[in-house]
């Protein structure tokens, strides 16, 4: 139900307007929300046409004495070609598209001539004011430039000192008459235009002129050859005001967006000049035109650039700080040493950063400078050339105030390098650091999981070289066993194995391989007792042959009380593997003989190191025996048997010198250099 009351609403509201009377003032119309303006209210207006759209001439400006509005006809409605001034009658609907609600469908009936409505001058406060849009207008101003483009010319003007684009319909008098009014006072007639966005924000304004006849200059037009020809330093001095036609002779030193610097021998300044683009750097030339303030030195405006001809070569001027009077600096073309320190793009033009002494500063540099190849390397000595301007963080431009520069550099040039950075920059030695930083932690890392893992082979490694040598202990012990245990019972029990024919037979001969298995039993437990010796001390594999045959000594003195003395000479060194552990049960063997068969008082082992051979020397001072070859005690038969083969398997000279009451001397010589293990 509420649905349906709200569209029959709607729709007696429809009725309403669509029925209601046409508006007839455009003030009305303006005065439109945008909503009601979008519901097409009929509209019927009689007012003076004050411009004319420069790009579509059939489109216009309207003004009814109570406001101005903007007009688009449809091609049934058009008259004809329009002109400012003519009196017209306009039947259409209103638009919402515009700053304000405009009309649309216009039908346009031409009713005669009128007179211009007397124009609004608003003061520079109300520049800006959202109700002069679309209002005929009149302003002070000054032509600083123009452009001509899309059936348009474009003047840069300055409307109480704010910049302001003003358009014309372009046609060759209206160029003329721009380059004539170049940098003139001037009134401007024309209606303010809005630009505006989406959301309908004011974002810009600017002027629609109908004709160069909307431009009136407001001074008189002077004789330029009779203006006064003064230096830079007397622009804007006494008598030579703003309005005084002047004129300034001098060499160009640097073109500029808005014109190009000029200097005489009293100074520098920026010439305001249009179309100055083809004067080079050098040119001498003669500039007419008013002087206009300007922080620490006037600029002139330029109606008139002549150019005398020839090219002078100017030299720029040292620009030293700590030498050189700075404040005299504004607008000349001055050169500076200075380090390079990096760059920024700015808005429309590259930013260079120097340091000059003790001050940094910046040159500016048209353009973007997006190829870094262009641009010095950090820290490089370079040599500026361009125009200096003097800055100041006060809100007052006095010169005492001065606190600072910038450099303007031509386009495409103004920098020469004169000596590299050192490689080794603050940058590159910070990467450096980092680089060996990081190379460092890597190298820790590595040592880290090297360590860990050698570690682990280590343990590995143990474990293999424990069980290697338990194996070689194993081997080593099967072979002692062979060589010594299970020989001399295999021999027992021959001697044995007889004893039962010869008993009956021959009871001599039996008692005698009786009592020759006994002596046999009897070295053989020695021997045994000696392996087990050999298993239990550790002496020979940790600290060496010699302190092993001092433990030798050790327990045998301990049994027998004999006098042992142990000599080593030379530097003790180890003996290729095995050798040693022979070299001990040779000196074993002999040491048990001088005790229980020498029955010696004192014992003395002489460890001889020479180089390349190693001489054992064991003697006592016994009963001693009959060492010859037909020798009848068979007492000492197994041990020098025994001390025989073991000296064999080293490949070892043994030499036993004994005679009856002279005790006994065993020498065992071997070759360190060429000494070999030989396995039974």
């Amino acid at each position: 139900m509420v649905l349906l009351r709200a569209i029959f609403i709607c729709i007696l509201s429809a009725r309403t307007i669509s029925a209601r009377d046409p508006l007839t003032r455009l003030a009305d119309v303006r005065a439109l929300s945008a909503e009601e303006a979008a519901s097409a209210v009929p509209v019927r207006v009689q007012g003076t046409v004050v411009g004319l759209e420069p790009s579509a001439p059939f489109h216009f400006f309207l003004h009814d004495g109570s406001a101005g509005c903007f007009i688009k006809t449809q091609p049934s409605g058009r008259p004809g070609a329009l002109a400012p001034g003519d009196l017209v009658r306009v039947d259409g609907v209103s638009d919402p598209l515009g700053y304000y609600p405009s009309i649309k469908d216009g039908r346009v009936k031409v009713i005669g001539k009128g007179p211009l409505p007397t124009p609004v001058t608003p003061a520079a406060g109300q520049m800006f004011s959202p109700q002069l849009d679309s209002e005929w207008v009149e302003v002070p101003a000054v032509v600083t430039g123009y452009e001509s483009r899309d059936a348009r010319l474009t003047l840069e003007v300055e409307v109480h000192g704010l910049p302001f684009k003003a358009e014309l319909p372009l046609t060759a008098a209206a160029e003329i008459r721009a380059v004539e009014l170049m940098q003139r006072p001037i009134l401007l007639r024309g209606i303010m235009g809005t630009i505006f966005n989406r959301q309908r924000q004011m974002t810009d304004r600017h002027f629609f002129v109908s004709s160069p006849e909307s431009i009136t200059p407001t001074l008189p037009q002077s004789d330029g050859e009779n203006a006064p020809l003064l230096d830079i330093a007397h622009l804007l001095t006494g008598s030579f005001g703003p309005t005084t036609l002047v004129r300034l002779k001098g060499l160009v030193t640097q073109q500029d967006s808005k014109g190009f610097y000029l200097r005489d021998s009293s100074g520098s300044t920026l010439v305001h000049a249009a179309k100055s683009d083809h004067l080079m750097p050098g040119s001498t030339v003669e500039v007419e035109g008013f002087g206009a303030v300007a922080p620490f030195r006037p600029v002139l405006r330029a109606t008139r650039v002549t150019d005398l001809g020839g090219i002078t070569i100017v030299k720029p001027l040292p620009g030293d700080p700590e030498e050189t009077d700075f404040s005299a600096m504004h607008s000349e073309w001055v050169s500076i040493d200075a380090v390079f320190l990096g760059s920024r793009e700015g808005p429309i033009e590259g930013i260079l950063q120097f340091r000059d002494h003790k001050r940094f500063f910046e040159a500016l540099q048209p353009g973007k400078t997006s190829d870094p190849g262009s641009l010095p390397n950090v820290g490089d000595l370079v040599r500026l050339t361009g125009i200096c301007e003097l800055t100041t963080s006060h809100a007052l431009p006095r010169i005492e105030w001065v606190d600072g520069f910038r450099i303007h550099l031509p386009a495409g040039g103004g920098l020469t390098i004169l000596r590299r950075a050192p490689w080794w920059t603050t940058q590159r030695l910070l990467g450096a650091l980092g680089l060996m930083s990081g190379i460092a932690a890597i190298g820790v890392l590595a040592t880290w999981m090297l360590r860990r893992q050698v570690r682990s082979q280590m343990e590995i490694i143990s474990d293999k070289l424990r069980a290697e040598a338990i194996g070689g202990e194993r081997d080593r012990m099967a072979r002692e066993l062979h060589d010594t245990l299970e020989q001399q019972l295999s021999g027992v029990a021959l001697q044995l194995d007889g004893l039962d024919a010869t008993v009956k037979q021959n009871p001599a001969a039996a008692a005698e391989s009786l009592s020759l298995a006994r002596r046999m039993l009897r070295y053989t437990r020695l021997e045994a007792r000696r392996s087990v010796w050999d298993l239990r001390s550790k002496v020979l594999e940790k600290e060496g042959l010699a302190a092993a045959l001092r433990e030798i000594g050790e327990s045998t003195g301990a049994q027998a009380r004999p006098a042992f003395d142990v000599l080593v000479t030379g530097e003790e060194r180890p003996l290729p593997a095995g050798v040693d552990f022979h070299l001990l049960r040779i000196a074993q063997e002999a040491t048990t003989n001088s005790v229980k068969h020498g029955e010696a008082n004192s014992i003395q082992i002489n460890l001889v190191y020479l180089d390349g051979k190693t001489t054992l020397t064991i003697r006592d001072d016994g009963r001693g025996f009959d060492a010859g070859p037909n020798q009848s005690s068979v007492g000492p038969h197994f041990g020098i048997l025994g001390m025989r083969e073991r000296a064999g398997k080293i490949g070892a000279e043994l030499v036993i010198t004994s005679s009856p009451d002279c005790g006994c001397t065993v020498v065992v010589t071997i070759n360190t250099e060429s000494s070999t293990l030989h396995h039974a």
